[in-house]
């Protein structure tokens, strides 16, 4: 079932005095046109989710001199409760609120929204740190109980730089629970003015935007996976195929290499972005020839410390471009009788870099005691940088004919 979390900043708002608010009744109206009046965005946001049919739980963040009080307005429950109210009040003047007085006053919250409430709280000013330290711990506990779907957070209210920590925390447990974010930000006096008629909310898709592509380009970054970045920035529809077919080493005409590098994108800030993107990820699958392709490959996994692919990818760069120079294998298809046929003539040509990294690849592919020449390579890692570095040297020169096959 789906479950979500409203995550909303608690502001201090003007000076507390006797009788008077810290902040203005605001009439907030969402996109669809509906208005809700509250002094605090986020419980207009929340009341509104919950009449969207969300099964939603709220977690507030604040400090020791956020104007808490201002999340309940029923007049009966600010007679019921008008010792409890004074006590936080004037705690908020001090700005020391305290943690057993606010957890009484949650209690109240849950009765007035009927919902379940969590909080944090925070010294009056917080530091980055102390904000992430508290309100991570909270929603991992939350998250595992929980296991929220999507996330609303609501950035209009507190210290500036409070919800920026919190939307980056978000963003690192978002890599270790699968859910969406919503950011919405709700217009108030402090941006407008007291202009008449209801305040504009506004839910910031194009920071969500931004979010999905830093996702997107850490997978590239990582994998070589471009298709979650061309489904952000593009219309291209072969990105999907294209990338199966280079992550199974099947054969791809260059021309549709080119389309996808030539793919036009969809959002004139991205164009910069995208320029990168061609030269670092896109341009190195255009070889025009398989076995540079590989060996392409099998230097981006290296350099990301991915060696089994790296290795995997290097030995077979080498087994077809030497299959092709000494025409045992054909320019379209590569058969496995080809293939070993290759293998025999390296290991009869007995090059040192050759048997060294076929003995590595033999070990890291099956798992077992490499041969005594590259068993210094497999047991520490820079020994085994300096193979593969080896390695990519003697594809180089027997491309470049300084080494006789």
């Amino acid at each position: 079932m789906s479950k979500a979390l409203l995550i909303s900043m608690i502001g201090q708002g003007r000076p507390k005095k006797e009788g008077q608010s810290s902040y203005d009744l605001i009439d907030y109206q969402f996109q669809d046109g509906e208005v809700i009046s509250t002094t605090v965005f986020g419980i207009a946001l929340y009341k509104y989710l919950r009449r969207k049919g969300e099964d939603i739980d709220l977690l507030l963040v604040g400090t020791k001199g956020s104007s808490w009080t201002e999340l309940v307005v029923e007049e009966n429950l600010l007679e019921e409760f008008e010792e409890l109210i004074k006590l936080l009040e004037e705690k908020e003047r001090e700005r020391n609120v305290e943690e057993n007085l606010l957890k009484e006053f949650v209690k109240l919250i849950e009765k007035s929204l009927n919902a379940e409430v969590k909080y944090v709280l925070l010294n009056s000013p917080p530091s980055p740190e102390e904000i992430s330290q508290k309100t991570i711990g909270v929603l991992v506990d939350l998250f595992e109980e929980k296991n929220y779907n999507k996330v609303y957070i609501d950035i209009t209210h507190g210290f500036r730089y409070m919800p920026t920590v919190v939307l980056l925390n978000l963003m690192i447990l978002k890599k270790l629970w699968n859910f969406d974010i919503e950011i919405y930000y709700g217009f108030g006096i402090f941006d407008t003015g007291r202009s008449e008629g209801p305040k504009k909310v506004a839910r910031l898709n194009h920071l969500e935007d931004l979010i999905k592509l830093s996702e997107a380009l850490s997978i590239l970054e990582n994998t070589g996976d471009f298709r979650h970045y061309y489904k952000l920035v593009s219309d291209n529809q072969e990105a999907q195929q294209i990338y199966f077919r280079i992550e199974t080493n099947a054969q791809i005409n260059n021309s549709n290499i080119r389309e996808l590098i030539n793919t036009p994108v969809n959002s004139e800030y991205v164009k910069p972005i995208h320029e990168k993107v061609r030269s670092k990820y896109l341009e190195p699958l255009k070889a025009d020839r398989m076995e540079d392709r590989l060996k392409n490959r099998a230097r981006f996994f290296f350099e990301r410390g991915q060696y089994l692919k790296a290795v995997l990818l290097l030995h077979e760069a080498l087994i077809l471009l030497v299959g092709k120079l000494k025409n045992m294998i054909g320019g379209s298809c590569l058969e496995y009788r080809q293939r070993e046929e290759t293998k025999r003539y390296l290991d009869q040509l007995d090059y040192y870099e050759w048997r060294v990294l076929k003995h590595l690849r033999n070990a890291c592919a099956h798992g077992t005691q490499p041969h005594v020449e590259a068993r210094h390579a497999w047991e520490n890692e820079e020994k085994f940088k300096e193979v593969m570095e080896k390695g990519f040297e003697f594809y180089e020169k027997i491309k470049n004919g300084k080494i006789e096959v």
